[in-house]
């Protein structure tokens, strides 16, 4: 009997999370912090080597952890409540009504007049048109809601299909271009992205730093913000280069229907209250979910509230659930803290070694983001501020700035929610987003980084004040 090669992949995973449950705790170590990695190691085990469907794995992590009483039910399941889950119960609705109505065929072939024909200028457009996004609506999850369905309605007008794991590479390419294009250069765009916030907040009530727009975007995104602009698109492009089948351009002779009429007019509301949202407080999620009750109401929504019962496809929220929870669950366990505190022991932070810092402090960052995810990682890093400014000799300000150099350059899809709202929506598979992450956190470590110490001291940060 063959043993597939994801089985193989997840075997030493496996013997490394029991192996860590049954160890004896080191000195000073609270086991439930070494039960609490077992079990994330277990997970993450289970979604990158695709063992099992993303979603069942999902729910073993669940039942494991709140079995094993790692940490209470509302912190287990505190993705259920989480505002990410139902903006992508309320995507899965906008999908289906799009797919149902036609409407996504439509406003596909409209785009395509003026698209690019070449497959490397498509994904730059996209990229492009994503990242534009980020400046008007401020929740990157909500922007890949809208994005992925209208890129697979994208993908099969060019002839990619819409099945992933048996048709071309080019739809991959569109949905995570469009993903990854709303959301890199996003977190430097200070509301754009949830960690911005939370690094907003933090810096807020711990530091008492007022971070401000301008100064926020000035310091970030001439390096942070063009780098993906310019290389993130051409590393897709060439990963998951395909080449797309025009076929005759259709004169769009049928004329509108009035369930596509509702569902734009739905669409536009909604586009118009996630723009607006610091103005009304209403959050993007709940904003998605009034939109998709609305699209079930009888008589004014185009879809059957039966479709919650056969034709809706829930693991994408399970998956999402379970994504949400292991970050609870590390943060919980203080897994993050200790990986943080401990690194810091032994690195050499010396004043005046300016580009060491930062290369040590932005190393710590990315460890800390593998175990907490991005949104948790920004309030960790900041209380540990005060500490690494007093042994570089910078500011608290230069510090934290350091620290959101992570954020960009990440290997795992979990760290980020609205990656992992594209795998789940775009039903993508994980080992290509992860071979896209790594090859981009390689170059971005090599090249980006550097560049960005460097205008950061032109511009007065990472420098030693005393």
């Amino acid at each position: 009997m063959k043993i597939s090669s994801s089985k193989i992949a997840f075997i030493p995973i496996f013997l490394i999370s029991v192996i860590i449950f049954f160890l004896p705790p080191p000195v000073g170590i609270d086991t439930q912090v070494m039960k609490g990695a077992a079990v994330i190691i277990l997970a993450i085990g289970l979604w990158s080597t695709a063992v099992l469907p993303a979603s069942f794995g999902s729910l073993i992590f669940l039942f494991v952890t709140v079995v094993l009483a790692i940490a209470p039910p509302t912190i287990v399941f505190s993705g259920f409540h989480s505002e990410a889950t139902w903006l992508v119960f309320g995507g899965l609705i906008f999908g289906l009504g799009v797919k149902r109505t036609g409407l996504d065929t439509r406003l596909v072939r409209s785009l395509l007049v003026n698209f690019p024909k070449a497959y490397i200028a498509m994904i730059y457009g996209v990229f492009w048109i994503g990242t534009f996004l980020a400046f008007i609506i401020p929740s990157a999850s909500g922007r890949v809601a809208v994005l992925v369905p209208i890129m697979a309605a994208l993908a099969k007008e060019v002839g990619f299909g819409d099945d992933p794991l048996s048709l071309g590479k080019g739809r991959t390419g569109l949905i995570l271009a469009a993903s990854m294009g709303t959301m890199v250069p996003a977190f430097n765009i200070l509301p754009a992205n949830v960690p911005n916030m939370a690094l907003y907040g933090a810096a807020d009530s711990v530091l008492n730093i007022q971070l401000t727009f301008t100064e926020y975007l000035l310091l970030n995104f001439p390096v942070m913000g063009f780098f993906p602009l310019l290389v993130y698109p051409a590393v897709i492009a060439l990963l998951f280069w395909d080449v797309p089948i025009y076929q005759e351009p259709k004169q769009e002779s049928k004329l509108w229907s009035g369930e596509e009429r509702r569902l734009l007019i739905i669409l536009l509301i909604a586009l118009v209250l996630w723009i607006t949202d610091s103005f009304h407080g209403i959050s993007p999620a709940w904003v998605s979910l009034g939109a998709a009750i609305v699209c079930l109401l009888p008589r004014i929504g185009m879809l059957s509230s039966s479709v919650l019962g056969g034709e809706i496809n829930y693991s994408p929220v399970l998956f999402l659930a379970g994504v949400i929870g292991l970050g609870a669950v590390a943060n919980h366990v203080g897994l993050g803290t200790l990986i943080a505190e401990n690194i810091l022991s032994i690195l050499d932070l010396q004043k005046g070694a300016d580009f060491q810092n930062f290369a040590s402090i932005s190393i710590t960052s990315m460890i800390v983001g593998l175990f907490t995810t991005m949104p948790a990682q920004p309030p960790i890093m900041v209380a540990m501020a005060s500490v690494l400014a007093e042994a570089t000799g910078w500011s608290q300000m230069s510090v934290i700035m350091t620290a959101i150099t992570a954020w960009g350059v990440f290997p795992f899809f979990y760290q980020a929610p609205p990656v992992v709202v594209a795998v789940a929506l775009g039903n993508l598979r994980i080992s290509d987003v992860t071979k896209m992450l790594v090859v981009y956190m390689v170059i971005g470590i090599l090249l980006k980084l550097p560049l960005h110490f460097v205008w950061g001291q032109y511009v007065g940060k990472f420098v030693a004040v005393n």
